[in-house]
């Protein structure tokens, strides 16, 4: 008897957990899905074209390091094209997915693709986190 009660006060509370009481002001969106979600703080994304060579020593220096997109554009650069010397833009680059260097650089030392913003026209596709959440100095 007692287990029986316990199982039922611990379905009604699961119950009451899932399809809980919802503020007033949120609208149901059909079968009990409610939508109550504050979205306002989070960043978005910006495709920035056709940079011309940023000139800035971090980038090919930077190895394989995957946030140096943070500390010089205070973005998370989610794909990026580079345009070579004949003209040609490569295929988009992710970080961390297709974007390793080929190249022997100076010292045998691995680098991202982006070392080419350096000295290369660029295109890019940045997320930036809401001004709440950014960090410091960005």
């Amino acid at each position: 008897m007692f287990t029986t009660k316990v199982i039922a006060v611990i379905l009604c509370c699961l119950l009451v957990s899932s399809y809980g009481l919802q503020p007033s002001t949120c609208p149901d969106q059909g079968d009990g899905n409610y939508g109550c979600f504050d979205i306002a703080s989070q960043g978005s994304c910006t495709e920035v074209s056709n940079q011309p060579p940023s000139s800035d020593i971090r980038w090919p220096r930077s190895g394989i390091d995957y946030n140096i997109d943070w500390t010089i554009k205070c973005g998370d650069i989610i794909a990026y094209k580079i345009r070579w010397s004949s003209g040609g833009w490569s295929d988009w680059y992710v970080p961390g997915v297709n974007d390793m260097d080929a190249k022997v650089n100076s010292g045998n030392g691995l680098r991202r693709m982006w070392s080419y913003f350096y000295d290369h026209t660029h295109s890019y596709i940045i997320c930036k986190t809401h001004i709440n959440n950014r960090l410091r100095g960005c």
